[in-house]
């Protein structure tokens, strides 16, 4: 039951961010941006990890970019397929670096991946279709995330992006999901 609700939640949240205008996302991409750039924890993290955002999702590329520049240590998932596993590894050229994988994600070059501990990241910007009030969130129902979050220490804060639309008063969801520390709306 849990796993339709899930499902018929992605669909319609999907259509919703494919639907959004070009100049709307723009404009709510900045304010996340600003928003969780000005978090203490932002400020005070030294390594970053983000997720290579989709056409469709919150863009992080941006974010990712000015990381970058700002001087702190950005790392990005790779996607161990056969596993069904995440591993952090450090990037530090987005446009060079990066190649489309598995699942049209955009993960570091065989070349280009250095392979970063868990207890180095002081911040996680986690991806989700929809957070509720709770920091629940539903993902694309591969469970990738979740694995990774449950060996991730709890001295690292986790962040979810998301636009209004994808904000619900609970979500349904399985024993196993784990909630971020935070939520920032736009």
């Amino acid at each position: 039951m849990v796993h339709l609700k899930k499902q018929k939640l992605r669909e319609e949240i999907l259509k919703r961010l494919h639907s959004i205008s070009k100049e709307e996302k723009e404009k709510k991409v900045r304010e996340l941006k600003n928003k969780l750039f000005s978090l203490k924890e932002f400020k005070k993290a030294k390594c970053v990890m983000f997720y290579v955002s989709k056409h469709y999702e919150v863009n992080t590329h941006e974010m990712i970019d000015e990381s970058i520049v700002m001087g702190k240590k950005v790392v990005v998932p790779v996607t161990l397929k056969e596993e069904k596993m995440l591993k952090p590894s450090e990037l530090r050229d987005r446009e060079k670096e990066l190649i489309k994988s598995h699942y049209g994600i955009h993960q570091p070059r065989e070349e280009h991946i250095r392979l970063v501990s868990l207890e180095e990241v002081d911040l996680m910007v986690v991806p989700g279709l929809a957070f509720d009030k709770s920091g629940h969130r539903l993902g694309h129902g591969g469970g990738y995330y979740d694995r990774f979050l449950e060996k991730a220490p709890p001295t690292i804060f986790t962040v979810g992006l998301a636009f209004d639309f994808q904000i619900m008063d609970e979500l349904p969801r399985h024993d196993t999901d784990i909630p971020v520390d935070k939520v920032i709306i736009s």
